[in-house]
């Protein structure tokens, strides 16, 4: 399965991309996140929101669609996230959403590999 196929959206501060959200590839009505740097969790709600464009009372949306990461971790992008696409892009370690019921799994070169996928 393709990275493209899971709608991914970069996570953008201040311009820069500081990860990206994608649709669960076992429960696509969640979306699973990788910070490629350590982000407190209020932190990633906001990314999360403006990525997604939740706006007004609706704010809390994305901490009930979206897996978040452990506030203490960051993956590593290959290549750098300014000249990553999703198509190209690997992250390294695993994703794990499994504490969630979600997809663990790798991306390697935009593919989704490994866990099990619908």
């Amino acid at each position: 399965m393709k990275l493209t196929d899971l709608e991914p959206r970069w996570l953008l501060r201040d311009g820069q991309r500081v990860g990206f959200i994608f649709r669960s590839p076992t429960k696509p009505a969640w979306w699973q996140s990788c910070l490629f740097q350590p982000t407190e969790h209020n932190e990633q709600k906001e990314l999360f929101n403006a990525a997604l464009d939740v706006q007004g009372e609706n704010r809390d949306y994305a901490f009930t669609t979206v897996q978040g990461c452990n506030s203490g971790c960051g993956w590593t992008p290959t290549p750098s996230p300014e000249a990553a696409t999703f198509e190209t892009i690997s992250v390294a370690p695993s994703i794990d959403g499994s504490a969630g019921g979600l997809w663990h799994g790798y991306i390697t070169s935009g593919q989704i590999v490994g866990g099990h996928l619908i």
